[in-house]
């Protein structure tokens, strides 16, 4: 008897098997949890960007509060902020920068997205941001809601981040997060930009997972 040929319709079945069996884990990956506060300094924005009512025109009754007077859509384009970041990982403190586009309904509500900076340092200076030679850098994109709770309402912005590090001992590592912003005005702002407002932020925290 052939046992090759008895053995042949095993092997066949065994292929798929193999062709479509998991991976293993990668030898020496290290996972890290790291919490991340982003503070937003009292300071002007970087840029304005650009702001338009679809099928109107963009009245602002007041400098926080853009009116579109045909749908009460509100897009917004290359938004510019920078931020202090502060956390238990020296790798995630500093000063960074985010870019920002948005369509907002006449809630101010809806998708928001763009790309996001951190520059690791001691400290929170924005001329840091310049050429720096270690750095984070990625994207970010999500929605924001509008809650009201316990006689309060307020904005809030549930994103997801993905990015990358460069230069220096985060060269490569991979960072996944999520960040939840609550901002009290229907363009956000800081918090400090609000007259008598008894809290100074931080207006975002980060939970994240950095892939080593």
């Amino acid at each position: 008897m052939n046992t090759k040929l008895l053995a042949m319709p095993f092997l066949l079945l065994l292929i798929p098997c193999l062709l479509f069996a998991e991976k293993p884990a990668d030898a020496g990956v290290t996972l890290t949890e790291v919490l991340i506060l982003d503070d937003w300094p009292a300071a002007p924005p970087l840029s304005e960007g650009t702001m338009k009512c679809p099928g109107g025109e963009i009245v602002m009754l007041n400098p926080v509060t853009p009116y579109c007077d045909a749908t009460g859509r509100v897009h917004f384009r290359d938004m510019a902020w920078w931020a202090c970041y502060t956390s238990a990982d020296p790798r995630l403190s500093g000063v960074g920068m985010a870019t920002a586009n948005g369509n907002f309904d006449a809630a101010y509500t809806g998708p928001v997205w763009g790309t996001w900076t951190i520059v690791p340092s001691p400290g929170c200076a924005p001329l840091d941001l310049i050429d720096p030679p270690v750095y984070w850098k990625g994207t970010w994109q999500g929605q924001r809601s509008h809650v009201c709770a316990d006689g309060s309402c307020f904005w809030k912005g549930d994103i997801k981040l993905v990015g990358k590090g460069y230069g220096g001992d985060i060269d490569g590592i991979h960072f996944t997060g999520n960040e939840l912003i609550t901002t009290y005005t229907p363009l956000p702002v800081p918090w400090e930009f609000i007259p008598g407002f008894p809290l100074t932020g931080p207006e975002g925290v980060i939970t994240a997972t950095i892939k080593e």
